[in-house]
């Protein structure tokens, strides 16, 4: 018997090594992901610029276009202290003393670009914006490490745009997406989630058009009895029940929306006209986010000669993996039929938007950057541009992305002029934007809450704005919402 039960061990030995490899091996992936989950904690970001900045200046010898209205105040000087505007005033007045002074050098002057339509997916994307003059951003897809960014951007630890920061995107359990959304298809459940997302530091919520009518409904109600914003597509289900409804949103997403949610796909002038009345009667401003639309075309027309083109080092690269297997392989095996509708519907795009603001709607400026290719700032410019290029005049566009914009956000009473007692948020440009708009694309100089970035500065962040977190961070940092949202 003995032999037989020493044979019997010896088949059984490759059996336990396995055993005690696989133990091995899973202990030694738990402790690496421990690792990694724990310096994702406690990492934060930095810049390589001065971050003693004084927020009280003189900036004199600019032409300001103050937002109040459509003049150029011609030779002026804008007094900062503190990082609020105090008096803007004619060269030729008497200066405080104490300040220093800054040459414009007879540059011109406007408020601080606000992009009410972005995805930020890394801190870089804070960055490259506030390098383009965009000095507040308003992110229409919230994650919980976005509100650890913001935090260590109040607190000074790295420079970039301001951050307003919606929910996670409300949707259906059948339509949203598992590795962004937050699914639901309970009133209730609903409720509760608007009430813990801003216990939780989120600025307002973000709905989508698969949410169920009697979800989006209590989300719009949850809402306005705490006092909060609710922005986003509209629902299709509660669109044919209750168009009225939406009136309470803050922001109507996409002209692409009205296209699909009021027109059914197709071109049609009097619904056009119903989405004009409807907006224009409720006061909901419509965020165009012309800028994504265009992307997708010319990556479905262009392929990867378009992407060639592009500065894809400025996306993080976890989320360029991402795309690469999602969004940039569906355009770039688009069909010729299929890139020449995209482009016939992005031209309608362009001319619905031009119609309703024709009609009275009210426009603000958003570019759905971090949703495809284009990141923040150098897409909020070109969304600035294309909107001229719709035939938007130029002062309107401007208003889109300063004072519309801030009302947007319920700060119109801090941002989106230069006025006394409006927040230091500046950018100088070489020329009048008003007359050659293709100046915003290079500003000389942005001033953010007083603190002043010349232009070393700006091409240090740019810079920096190429400098992601890895691909590995970034994709456990994801991993760990997904797991504790």
């Amino acid at each position: 018997m003995e032999p037989d039960m020493q044979t019997q061990s010896m088949k059984l030995l490759p059996f336990k090594v396995i055993g005690l490899s696989v133990l091995f091996i899973c202990g030694i992936l738990l402790l690496s992901f421990t690792a990694l989950a724990t310096y994702v904690h406690y990492e934060h970001g930095s810049t390589s610029l001065d971050l003693l900045r004084p927020q009280s200046l003189i900036l004199s010898n600019v032409n300001v276009l103050s937002m109040e209205d459509n003049s150029v105040k011609e030779n002026h000087t804008v007094i900062v202290r503190e990082g609020v505007i105090t008096a803007v005033q004619p060269a030729n007045a008497p200066l405080p003393q104490g300040l220093t002074e800054v040459d414009g050098q007879g540059g011109f002057v406007m408020p601080g670009l606000i992009d009410l339509h972005v995805h930020v997916l890394d801190r870089s994307y804070a960055k490259s914006a506030l390098a383009a003059g965009v000095t507040t951003l308003r992110n229409m897809g919230g994650y919980d490490y976005q509100l650890k960014w913001r935090e260590e951007l109040n607190r000074g630890e790295w420079f970039g745009s301001r951050l307003i920061l919606s929910s996670p995107i409300f949707n259906s359990v059948e339509q949203g997406d598992p590795l962004s959304h937050f699914r639901v298809n309970d009133p209730q459940i609903a409720r509760q989630a608007v009430r813990d997302y801003i216990n939780q530091g989120y600025d307002f919520i973000k709905v989508y058009e698969g949410l169920h009518a009697d979800v989006y409904q209590a989300v719009l109600d949850e809402a306005k009895h705490l006092g909060v914003s609710v922005a986003g597509h509209p629902s299709y289900e509660l669109m044919a029940e209750n168009l009225q409804a939406h009136g309470a949103l803050a922001s109507f997403e996409h002209v692409e929306e009205v296209f699909d949610g009021f027109l059914g796909q197709q071109q049609n002038p009097q619904k056009v006209q119903e989405a004009a009345d409807f907006l224009r009667e409720q006061q909901v401003p419509l965020i165009p986010t012309l800028a994504v639309n265009q992307e997708l075309t010319l990556l479905s027309q262009q392929k990867q000669t378009y992407l060639n083109r592009q500065d894809l080092a400025a996306i993080n690269p976890f989320v360029r993996l991402v795309y690469e297997e999602t969004s940039f392989k569906r355009w770039l095996g688009a069909a010729p039929a299929l890139a020449d509708y995209n482009q016939q519907v992005d031209d309608y795009l362009n001319a619905i938007t031009l119609t309703l603001y024709e009609q009275g709607v009210t426009l603000g400026l958003g570019s759905d950057a971090g949703a495809l290719v284009d990141v923040p700032g150098p897409a909020t410019v070109r969304e600035a541009l294309l909107m001229v290029k719709a035939g938007i005049p130029a002062y309107e566009v401007l208003k889109s992305a300063t004072v519309n914009a801030a009302a947007v956000i319920k700060q119109d009473k801090a941002l989106g002029k230069i006025a006394p007692g409006f927040k230091a948020d500046m950018l100088l440009l070489a020329d009048n934007p008003l007359t050659f708009p293709q100046t915003l694309a290079r500003p000389q100089m942005v001033i953010q809450g007083g603190k002043t970035f010349n232009e070393h500065d700006l091409r240090m962040l740019r810079a920096e704005g190429h400098q992601h977190s890895g691909g590995l961070v970034s994709a456990t940092r994801h991993l760990l919402y997904l797991i504790f949202a």
